[in-house]
């Protein structure tokens, strides 16, 4: 609904502005009117365009006072201080002084043929009366503005109220300069006026061709940039974490200063290198996964020009058991960008994140690079490249990562992983939605009476809903995490974060049991005793919603708990330039990457976040090497199982507070992991005070993680 009231309000706001333009222009040119009947056309025009523009004005303004209703103050903060209360000053203004005056100028009397009287063309001429009717216009230009260029935020109301109020001035000054010359306009040449409006022209041209050609190379990503400190620390509210000369010096690189060398950023602190896995003893679990590309085939015989690991997309599955040692090899055969793992959802010590420019160079083809980290937490994760985001993982470089429990031994069963992804029209000709390479139906035999896990995880970029039919089931687990006391649940559908993953269980029947996407073309997995048949329709029976699913149980973090740092992270999306092209930027406080500030931290503090989405988009937000639990949704606390997540998915108008320990020393990255969004500027990190990265992303550079 939140997205459905911004599109409406944008596209209405752009339908008066261009209104309020008419009726600025035919209430300007009323002083024109040299014969009564003339001037009573004229306004009856005005005043008829003047109405049709109060129309999508009055909705606008309505729209937005439900919205602050709806939503609150703090989802419309930035609509609250300037689009709101300046629609509505100016809708007072023209309903009092210039609709009034329209309509009395349009009624007037007198002969049609007479000439207009000096003093009623003084009255159509003042600003009384065209004033109000052009600021509208102003209004709507820079409610336009910020609905799709840039929302207001911190000071800038103050900026936009001051662009007001000099238009206005503007506006006022211009009709009484007007008013005074009425009778000397007619004889001044008319190659002057035509001169004037073509210098005019010139000027607004040069103004915006040279703002456009600023923004654009203003906007160029830096060839050369550190996560040891760009633009500035964000410290939460806490004490101070003091800066390192490194972060001091990558800032100041952005204004011209050459940035620092590796050797510098290492020596100045603890070294992301030196955060690895010190327990290296007990049994070791070894794979390798070879990155390239290969041609996969689909269940429906389509075939796409893949990114794989070990020639498969998904690649292979590394299953392992709770407390081994994993190890694992990546070798770059052929992916020319080079490509690195990052473990989703597994908190790893920062070594071994996988965050190209970060934590490690990108893996040049050819070159081999060793991750080590002791599978301390059972669940279900996936792993995926981190270098070029957006582009590798859309192109398959992701798999599963499964460490099963090591106590109590569960109950043999059917122990199912299913990955869902979205190919699009770039890779197979109209775009695919698949489990794996199943982007049909695809059968599995289960015997009646198997206990069944299905892991689920959503690889895409976007949140998928998926439903499960045929047997009631319960959530057990949410990215990784085992629930407290989870309910029995029966045809709810279930909401997926991109990045997430939920894990189902339930005993399998004598009978057909699917699960499928919502609504119609999607794949779908059918588990029956025989391997036939399919589970009936069923009909929704609501939303799963974690906020209020299980039983309570004891937390880290409570009503009483006092937070060492709170970070608030508005989300938002405009219209502009982003590395020298036009784009839609998705931002985090007003700013894109690489200008939102690092969020400062010290190991040990307790951190509290608070995500409002202010966009019209989904924005699934993914902290690297942490979980963090979910407080409150909306203002509401959570009152079901404790609810700890990775990839958190904040929809449009919503907001969420959520916390967190600092215990896991490093430089992280904090991104939407709807990849293109966090390409294209929503992304920023958390550095423990203390650590620095020798590593550098940037356009000359071989690092690109997103």
């Amino acid at each position: 609904m939140f997205a459905a009231l911004y599109w409406i309000n944008a596209v209405l706001t752009v339908v008066a502005l261009v209104l309020w333009l008419l009726a600025g222009q035919l209430t300007g040119r009323l002083r024109k009117a040299r014969t009564v009947g003339r001037l009573r056309r004229g306004s009856w025009a005005a005043l008829a365009a003047t109405f049709l523009a109060l129309l999508p004005t009055a909705v606008t303004a309505a729209l937005i006072g439900g919205a602050l209703v709806s939503y609150g103050t703090v989802v419309m903060a930035d609509r609250l201080y300037v689009q709101f209360p300046m629609i509505l000053a100016a809708l007072a203004v023209v309903l009092v002084k210039g609709l009034p005056g329209l309509w009395r100028t349009a009624r007037s009397g007198g002969d049609p043929a007479e000439p207009v009287p000096a003093e009623r063309l003084r009255t159509v001429t003042g600003p009384w009366l065209v004033v109000p009717v052009q600021v509208n216009a102003v209004v709507m230009a820079i409610s336009g503005y910020l609905w799709w260029v840039a929302p207001p935020l911190g000071t800038d109301p103050l900026v936009w109220w001051a662009v007001l109020i000099v238009a206005v001035l503007a506006l006022v000054v211009r009709q009484r300069r007007r008013c005074a010359a009425l009778g000397a306009e007619s004889k001044g040449p008319r190659l002057v006026s035509v001169m004037r409006i073509a210098a005019a022209v010139l000027a607004v041209s040069v103004t915006v061709g040279g703002g456009l050609i600023w923004s654009a190379e203003r906007s160029r990503l830096p060839e050369h940039h550190s996560a040891n400190g760009h633009g500035d620390y964000d410290l939460g509210g806490g004490t101070d974490v003091p800066r390192t000369t490194t972060g001091q010096a990558t800032a100041d690189h952005q204004h011209g200063t050459p940035a620092p060398s590796p050797a510098s950023a290492s020596a100045s602190g603890t070294s992301v290198d030196r955060l690895t896995e010190q327990d290296l003893s007990g049994p070791v679990r070894r794979f390798e996964l070879t990155a390239r590309t290969a041609r996969i085939r689909l269940d429906s015989g389509r075939t796409i020009d893949a990114w794989t690991f070990n020639g498969t997309s998904p690649g292979s599955e590394l299953r392992v058991r709770q407390g081994e040692l994993l190890e694992v090899t990546l070798v770059n055969a052929d992916i020319k960008a080079g490509v690195t793992l990052h473990w989703h959802g597994y908190d790893v010590p920062n070594a071994a994140d996988g965050a190209a420019g970060v934590t490690q160079n990108a893996v040049a083809p050819g070159d081999r690079m060793t991750y080590r980290f002791r599978a301390k937490d059972a669940g279900t994760y996936w792993y995926h490249s981190h270098q070029q985001s957006d582009e590798q993982v859309r192109r398959g470089l992701y798999g599963a990562l499964i460490v099963e429990p090591t106590l109590p031994t569960p109950a043999k069963g059917a122990d199912i992983s299913v990955l869902y992804r979205e190919w699009g029209a770039d890779t197979v000709p109209g775009g695919a939605r698949a489990f794996g390479t199943a982007d049909g139906v695809r059968r599995q035999r289960v015997c009646p009476g198997t206990p069944v896990r299905l892991r689920l995880v959503n690889t895409a970029n976007d949140p998928v809903d998926l439903t499960l039919a045929g047997s009631p089931f319960r959530v057990a687990a949410i990215d990784g995490g085992e629930l407290h006391g989870p309910g029995e649940i029966r045809g709810k559908t279930l909401p997926m974060a991109a990045g997430g993953r939920y894990d189902l269980t339930f005993t399998m029947p004598a009978h057909p049991v699917e699960l499928r996407t919502a609504g119609t073309g999607g794949p779908a997995l059918v588990l029956s005793p025989d391997g036939r048949g399919r589970a009936p329709a069923q009909a929704a029976n609501g939303v799963f919603d974690p906020a209020s699913y299980g039983t309570p149980a004891a937390t880290p973090f409570g009503r009483g708990t006092r937070y060492d740092r709170h970070f608030t992270l508005n989300i938002d999306s405009s219209f502009g330039f982003f590395d020298g092209q036009p784009a839609m930027r998705y931002r985090i406080n007003g700013r894109v990457f690489p200008d939102i500030p690092n969020m400062a931290v010290r190991e040990g503090e307790t951190i509290k976040m608070t995500f409002v989405n202010r966009s019209y988009e989904h924005h699934p937000m993914h902290l690297h090497g942490h979980h963090v639990q979910v407080l409150a949704r909306n203002g509401r606390p959570v009152t079901g199982s404790p609810w700890r997540v990775d990839s958190l998915n904040v929809p449009p108008g919503e907001t969420y507070e959520v916390a967190f320990k600092a215990d896991n020393p490093g430089m992280w990255m904090d991104h939407c992991h709807n990849l293109f969004h966090a390409k294209v500027g929503m992304m920023l990190h958390l550095v423990y005070a203390g650590v620095t990265t020798p590593y550098e992303s940037g356009t000359a550079t071989p690092n690109q993680p997103e």
